[in-house]
């Protein structure tokens, strides 16, 4: 049995799907699989209530959000997970065969809602192999003074594969002595294909903004909302709610998230995993982002050689909106990425 310690019970479709996604591709492979279903009560507690924010003053947002809470709630019971743990050192006690731990900011120990969790790192992990996949340190950057029992744990892994090149440079200089990797991943969202899962929406003819809060500029709305009205298509936001769009759809299943961005005439995003599910559905998408942002999403952007499509000011909307995405380069760079992160990914659990 091989157990998956990652970012899975989220309200946050990119987390969902990509522990979901790595579950899936597992199960296909003939790979008995679970999550260890651990995590801070802090760390729960944190979320909750930052969720809930935006409707505190607003009765009817507030059910919305609550109603996506529990929506995302029925979908993790769906996965297959250990009795909950709140406490690492309970994990001890725990002895497992093979453990991936990955995928996601797992590695980003400053800004996510627990603080710093060692347990993501390894500590307290007793397994005989260690396997990091698509870990990423997200905005953290690798050259920075890092804690000295996370350059320690680091080196309890067997196998380490990260999904971008920051982190990359973080384990090659807490692993100096790897000769076996890092290696260099796709998320994932990337590796499975979701044909069965994903539902398309009935609504045509529409743009996608997803955030989790952060907005473009006000000359940038003017322009998305100025063209909107000029292709006669409609603003739609997933999962968060913005005035200026035409409509807020707060909570749907993840899987007709998936098709509604499949589906978009264009997609607006600042999220990983927003650019991630555009460039596999090869949709046509633009980006907004700040410093938080850029490690993980400017180093997909190059490798994909479409860094072009970051909107640096107000005008670039109109050029981006006329411009349209060459993605037959970009899928055969992602059939190359693809098969060297299966294969990593195997020979990880296989030891071959």
């Amino acid at each position: 049995m091989i157990r998956i310690l990652t970012f899975f019970d989220c309200y946050n479709y990119g987390a969902y799907l990509q522990a979901y996604a790595l579950h899936k591709f597992l199960i296909e492979r003939g790979f008995e699989n679970e999550f260890i279903n651990y995590r801070t009560k802090k760390s729960i507690n944190n979320e909750f209530n930052e969720e809930l924010k935006p409707g505190a003053k607003n009765i009817k947002l507030y059910l919305k959000i609550l109603f996506k809470v529990l929506n995302f709630k029925l979908y993790q019971r769906k996965l297959k997970k250990t009795k909950p743990i709140y406490v690492s050192a309970d994990l001890r006690n725990m002895k497992f065969d093979k453990v991936i731990i990955g995928s996601d900011q797992i590695w980003c120990y400053t800004q996510e809602w627990g603080g710093i969790d060692t347990t993501y790192f390894s500590d307290n992990i007793n397994a005989e192999t260690i396997i990091a996949y698509a870990a990423s340190l997200g905005p953290d950057n690798f050259n920075k003074q890092h804690p000295r029992s996370i350059l320690r744990l680091m080196k309890k892994f067997d196998h380490v594969g990260v999904r971008d090149y920051n982190t990359l440079n973080f384990a090659k200089l807490a692993r100096p002595d790897d000769k076996k990797g890092p290696h260099l991943v796709l998320d994932p969202t990337l590796i499975y294909d979701f044909n069965k899962e994903i539902k398309m929406p009935s609504v045509k003819n529409y743009i996608i903004f997803y955030s989790d809060k952060l907005e473009p500029s006000h000359d940038v709305i003017a322009n998305v909302k100025k063209i909107a009205r000029e292709k006669n298509l409609k603003i739609i936001s997933l999962g968060k709610s913005y005035d200026w769009c035409d409509k807020n759809i707060i909570s749907l299943a993840p899987f007709l998230w998936m098709g509604y961005m499949k589906n978009a005439d264009m997609v607006i995003t600042c999220m990983f995993h927003g650019l991630l599910f555009s460039v596999k559905f090869q949709t046509e998408f633009m980006m907004f982002l700040n410093e938080h942002r850029k490690n993980k999403c400017l180093d997909f952007l190059k490798r994909i050689d479409l860094e072009n499509r970051v909107i640096n000011q107000p005008e670039d909307v109109v050029d981006l909106f006329n411009t349209k995405i060459n993605y037959k380069k970009v899928d055969s760079f992602l059939q190359t990425e693809i098969k060297h992160s299966k294969e990593f990914l195997i020979s990880a659990l296989t030891g071959n």
